[in-house]
């Protein structure tokens, strides 16, 4: 029992710390990790969504003790995702075990390319400037497409007890102009909302496990802290690519075992 909670706290540190450095949730990695301890996808997506919760309290906190987070955009994001949660609920439930490890290995392998190829992807950054200053030139469209795809990241968090961030963050900065850290910080404050939707409808169906989401919870934050602690000290690159690869490894695994 010892051995499984210290492993449990040994893989959410990582997580944190690894997603914290680059820009997305430890929930790409606890999920995995929970779908080898024989939980129904319902409940790997439900206890890591607690985790994605609490995670993503403790960051906002701290975002916006720094004045980073755009709490209005924050709330269109949180809003337009939560319709998108009871889909994904729906979508959880329906699962098998082999069918979540092979789709949740396609998000990890288009995860991996956005990682490598971020630069490119957001190339944008440089050219758009920040809609949410004075003066600047708003157009109803950017909002209608960032309302669509905040539906989109809700249906994914909660069918695979993800965060919404690899979807919200590039959104962002190339619809709204806004730096990484703004977008991440935006990011994180909806999916307080957005997390809790989903946990809360799995709730009612009783499917989490709260003993483990906790446990999750706590290494996830260390991690995370810990993380926003090193990234300035660090080569971002070598790390994306590490991780990068990582994450190909672990969906070629997944498929693997899916198609045991």
């Amino acid at each position: 029992m010892l051995i499984d909670v210290l492993v449990a706290f040994a893989v959410s540190l990582v997580a944190g710390l690894i997603g914290s450095m680059v820009g997305i949730g430890g929930g790409i990695i606890n999920a995995p990790y929970l779908s080898y301890l024989n939980y129904t996808p319902s409940q790997i997506s439900s206890t890591s969504l607690i985790a994605v919760f609490f995670t993503s309290l403790s960051s906002s906190f701290q975002y916006i003790r720094k004045g980073l987070t755009e709490k209005k955009i924050g709330m269109i994001l949180a809003f337009s995702s939560i319709p998108g949660t009871f889909i994904g609920v729906y979508i959880s439930n329906s699962f098998t075990l082999d069918e979540f490890r092979y789709y949740f290995a396609l998000i990890l392998m288009a995860t991996s390319l956005y990682l490598l190829f971020r630069s490119k992807i957001l190339g944008q950054d440089k050219k758009m400037p920040d809609l949410t200053q004075k003066g600047a030139n708003w157009k109803s469209s950017r909002i209608l497409i960032l309302i669509i795809f905040s539906l989109m990241a809700g249906t994914l968090s909660s069918s695979f007890g993800i965060g919404g961030g690899i979807i919200f963050v590039p959104c962002l900065i190339i619809l709204l102009g806004f730096s990484m850290k703004k977008a991440s910080a935006t990011s994180q404050f909806a999916l307080i909302f957005t997390s809790l939707s989903g946990l809360t409808l799995f709730i009612i169906d009783g499917k989490p496990n709260y003993y483990m989401g906790f446990i999750l919870s706590i290494g996830s934050i260390i991690g995370g802290t810990l993380g926003s602690m090193l990234t300035s000290r660090m080569k971002s690159n070598l790390l994306l690519k590490i991780f990068s690869i990582l994450l190909l490894i672990v969906s070629f695994k997944l498929i693997y075992d899916g198609s045991g």
